[in-house]
């Protein structure tokens, strides 16, 4: 929707670069939202680009550049001027800047770095240095702070002294004379306030807080857990040192799904862009998980080997094969996404390890029943063979309840060793059970039929 209004005036921002009407681009750009001007930008050649951000004012123009995917960031800096690229980086958000270091090369990074004042470099440098996925790496020092002994007037002229240049000055927080995060009030409730009250007697002393080296999941499931707009950022020593706030928690979200995603399918996590990823470490990353799978095929084969005489005499178990491993493989990878959505969003704990087991097995075996039931219709109509159906269905029934339980366990025990639980891919499940459904199958197989 929004890219279609962008094609609609489109022609009517390229006759205004044709006729060098500059201010009349000026004008348009000006009256629409930095998101809009991002998708208008698109559109535009490399040189009409840069053309277009430097008719935005300072502040628009760090905003507009912090929308763009990082590769288009790169390429942008390339385009600029050394002045017009300190300008912009001078005037970005801490958080967005670091963002942008870290998708940039080293070189780039340095040479950017130069760039900037002495104090914003400190700043950046300070950010760069806390570890990868950190709450501190995405944090932003900009944000309001207030002592506990100030007046709501005193509180209100600091918020107006300093809330230009911070990232959100809806929430503030209280800090002691060494820096101590002490509470958190609204600007509402400060507002509201009597004029003459102390900020510790409005404060709210029940902080939720993350420290520097948490993850920055953790950062993102307060946020959302707590409905807060930001959460304050601490040191070992507690001494307030940022915040992350609820436009960096939706990034983070977006990451994270991205690499749960790219484990859950067994390709080996890419942080970069499709575009940016170079053919060989595509390669590279997707190949290791399915030499593995391939392997551990091998097993299947040796079951296979070892039931041979079963199957030669019965040939017709062959045509259910593809069934029973696939309705087992299927059933484990659904048990498996459910669970670790519901760990990662800490819906379930691995303490409630035994009530899950429960409650799966019983799922579990209802639809074992469900399936087992169609597949003796199947069989019994297609083969006319009610002995063959009784094995095919009792041996798919049984396939889909153990199928369930091992997708759930399996991730629960990575869990319980401190690994991520999505790296249990969904195609390694179906590999485990490919394997199980196929002695399962063959050993009431034989049993009811021999």
């Amino acid at each position: 929707m929004e890219l279609q209004w962008t094609k609609i005036f489109l022609p009517e921002i390229k006759e205004l670069i044709e006729t060098r009407d500059f201010k009349g681009l000026r004008d348009f750009l000006r009256e629409r939202h930095p998101a809009d001007i991002v998708d208008i930008l698109r559109e535009l050649t490399p040189t009409e680009r840069v053309m277009g951000f430097r008719l935005l004012d300072k502040n628009r123009i760090s905003e507009v550049f912090a929308l763009f995917e990082p590769i288009e960031q790169e390429e942008l800096l390339k385009q600029f001027t050394e002045q017009h690229a300190k300008e912009i980086l001078i005037e970005m958000q801490p958080d967005d800047r670091t963002q942008l270091f870290d998708e940039l090369p080293a070189h780039v990074v340095e040479r950017l770095l130069k760039l900037l004042p002495p104090l914003e470099r400190k700043e950046a440098n300070e950010l760069l240095n806390y570890p990868h996925n950190s709450a501190g790496r995405i944090m932003t020092p900009e944000y309001v702070d207030l002592r506990m002994d100030m007046t709501v007037v005193e509180a209100l002229e600091r918020i107006r002294k300093t809330g230009p240049n911070r990232e959100t000055i809806y929430i503030c927080y209280i800090v002691d004379e060494t820096k101590k995060l002490r509470g958190v009030a609204s600007l509402k409730n400060i507002i509201l306030a009597n004029p003459d009250q102390l900020i510790k007697d409005i404060m709210n002393e029940n902080v939720f807080f993350v420290r520097t080296t948490d993850d920055q999941e953790k950062a993102a499931q307060v946020v959302q857990k707590y409905d807060i707009l930001a959460v304050p950022v601490v040191d070992n020593e507690d001494r307030l040192v940022g915040i992350v706030t609820v436009d960096d928690v939706l990034d983070v979200l977006q990451e994270e799904t991205t690499e749960d995603f790219q484990k859950m399918a067994g390709i080996q996590t890419i942080e970069e862009e499709y575009f940016r990823v170079e053919f060989a470490k595509r390669v590279r990353n997707r190949a290791s998980w399915l030499v593995v799978l391939v392997v551990a095929a091998t097993i299947s084969q040796t079951i296979l080997k070892s039931y041979s005489s079963v199957l030669s005499s019965l040939i017709v178990l062959a045509y259910f094969i593809p069934m029973l491993t696939g309705s087992g493989g299927n059933t484990g990878s659904q048990s498996s996404t459910l669970i670790i959505r519901a760990i990662a969003t800490g819906e379930v704990k691995l303490k409630e390890w035994w009530r899950i087991l429960i409650r799966e097995a019983k799922v579990g075996v209802v639809l074992g029943l469900i399936m087992g039931f169609i597949a003796f219709i199947i069989v019994a109509i297609s083969m006319r063979q009610l002995t063959l159906a009784l094995a095919v269905s009792i041996s798919l029934c049984t396939v889909v309840s153990v199928g369930n339980i091992v997708g759930l366990m399996i991730p629960m025990f990575f869990k319980f060793l401190k690994l991520d639980p999505a790296f249990v891919s969904a195609p390694l499940i179906a590999t485990i059970l490919d394997a199980t459904g196929l002695v399962i199958y063959f050993e009431i197989s034989r049993r009811i039929l021999t």
